[in-house]
């Protein structure tokens, strides 16, 4: 009897029933499932994007190998254009040079 007493002098005399215990269980047995619904909905995104991204990384190498060898072949395309611009232009100096004769000397010898 005196512990009954303690007890209610502990809580006011208030008690609480069995259908507020099961509403509180309830709702917090229904946020537990919320919760871990979205962290399994992240997980499952990430894993997605996970795949996806390894997909491209693959696609991007690929691409990145036909480019890299594209620009290598136009590079020495140029670079062998550009050798013969250089002796064809060599030439045409030399032809110049022969066509106008030696250069005037500015301080003329006695």
């Amino acid at each position: 009897m005196l512990a009954l007493i303690a007890a209610d002098a502990q809580n006011g005399g208030m008690y609480m029933s069995t259908d507020t215990l099961a509403l509180i269980g309830s709702g917090l047995g229904g946020l537990l499932t919320l919760g871990v619904a979205m962290f399994a909905g992240f997980a499952w995104v990430i894993r997605r994007i996970d795949t996806v991204e390894r997909k491209l990384d693959a696609r991007i190498d690929t691409l990145e190998q036909r480019l890299d060898a594209r620009i290598d072949a136009v590079e020495r395309n140029l670079s062998d254009f550009r050798t013969t611009v250089e002796h064809e232009f060599t030439d045409v100096k030399v032809a110049i040079a022969r066509i106008e004769g030696p250069r005037p000397r500015l301080i003329v010898g006695r």
